[in-house]
C-alpha cells in the first residue's frame, strides 16, 4: 500500500513536444463512405462544377489544385488545371498533382467507381451525390469540414430555403409543370432528381411520373397538358428558345407553349449543386408567379 501511495505521488515524465489537438472525425460522403483525413485537406482535386463553386465560395480556392473541364465559374477557376470530365477524374493526371483529397460530384456515381479511383490515385475519394435541395446544403457543410473552413459555411448557405423564415417560394397552388432536360429526343427530370426537388421546393407538380432522367413520350406529355413548360440553357436567350418551342413538332401543340406559359432558366444555376442554387430557385418562382398572375396578350411574351 505504501508503495502504491508513493507511486501515486510520483510525477509523470514531462514531454517537450506541444500537445496535439484532438482529431475531429470527418463527415462521411454521400455514399456513407468514411473520408479518412487526419487533418483538413490542403491539396484538393474537384470533379463537379457545383463543388468547385462551393470551394471558391468558402474562400478555400488556394487548396484547389485540379478541376473538371466544366468547372468554369467563377472565372478564376479557369486557371486551375483540368484533370477530369463528366465521367470522373483522369487518374494519371490527378496523381501528378499529389492531392490529399479528391471530391467527385454527380447523382449517378457509386461505391465501385469511387473505390476504383481511390486504388488508382492513392488518395481518399469523397463522393457528393445530392438529389435534393437540402442535400446540396449538407454537401456544402461537408466540403467545409473536409477543407477546414466550417466556420464559413453559414454565410454561404444563408440563402437556402431552410434558413429563410418566409422564403416565399411556395406557389399559391401546385401548378402542373414539365421540365425539359433535352429536346431532341425529349428527356424529362423525374422523381429522385435534384430538378424534381427544386420543383417541389417551389410548390410545383411535376407531370413527369418517372424515376431519374429519362426519355419522355410527346404524346404522353400532350395528354397530361401541363400548365407550364420549363426549359433551361447556359446563358439562355428566352425569346429565341420560346420561338423554337412554338415551331417544334409535337411540342407546339401544347396549350402552355401556345399561350406563352414558358419558363426559361439558366441551366447552370439549377443543374449545379452548389451555392448558386438558391438563385435558380428564386428565378423559377419569380417567373412562375409572373406568368400565373397575368393574362398574356402575345404568345411567348415574357415582359
Amino acid at each position: 500500500m505504501a508503495l502504491l501511495a508513493l507511486a501515486g505521488c510520483a510525477r509523470a515524465p514531462q514531454s517537450s513536444a506541444p500537445p496535439k489537438p484532438p482529431i475531429t472525425a470527418m463527415p462521411a460522403d454521400d455514399l456513407e463512405r468514411a473520408v479518412p483525413l487526419k487533418a483538413p485537406a490542403q491539396r484538393v482535386v474537384c470533379i463537379g462544377p457545383g463543388a468547385t463553386e462551393t470551394i471558391f465560395a468558402l474562400g478555400a480556392e488556394d487548396k484547389l489544385v485540379g478541376r473538371d473541364q466544366f468547372s468554369d465559374y467563377p472565372k478564376a477557376a479557369l486557371k486551375v488545371p483540368v484533370v477530369g470530365d463528366f465521367s470522373g477524374p483522369f487518374p494519371e493526371k490527378v496523381v501528378a498533382l499529389r492531392p490529399d483529397l479528391v471530391v467527385v460530384q454527380g447523382e449517378t456515381y457509386d461505391k465501385a467507381r469511387a473505390q476504383l479511383w481511390e486504388k488508382k490515385i492513392g488518395a481518399p475519394v469523397a463522393v457528393l451525390a445530392a438529389t435534393t435541395v437540402d442535400g446540396v446544403e449538407r454537401d456544402i457543410e461537408k466540403i467545409g469540414a473536409w477543407l477546414g473552413v466550417a466556420e464559413r459555411v453559414a454565410e454561404v448557405t444563408r440563402d437556402f430555403p431552410s434558413h429563410q423564415k418566409a422564403p416565399g417560394y411556395m406557389s399559391a397552388r401546385a401548378w402542373s409543370v414539365f421540365f425539359e432536360v433535352q429536346r431532341s429526343p425529349l428527356w424529362a427530370a423525374g422523381k429522385g432528381t435534384l430538378i424534381d426537388s427544386v420543383l417541389r421546393t417551389v410548390g410545383l407538380a411535376n407531370v413527369a411520373d418517372i424515376e431519374g432522367y429519362k426519355p419522355f413520350n410527346i404524346e404522353t406529355l400532350l395528354a397530361q397538358n401541363p400548365e407550364f413548360y420549363i426549359t433551361a440553357a447556359p446563358h439562355p436567350d428566352a425569346k429565341r428558345i420560346i420561338k423554337e418551342l412554338q415551331n417544334a413538332p409535337g411540342l407546339k401543340n401544347l396549350e402552355c407553349i401556345r399561350s406563352g406559359r414558358v419558363v426559361v432558366l439558366d441551366w447552370d444555376l439549377l443543374s449545379r449543386p452548389g451555392p448558386r442554387l438558391p438563385l435558380g430557385i428564386r428565378d423559377l418562382h419569380s417567373q412562375i408567379a409572373r406568368l400565373a398572375n397575368r393574362d398574356l396578350k402575345e404568345p411567348g411574351e415574357l415582359q
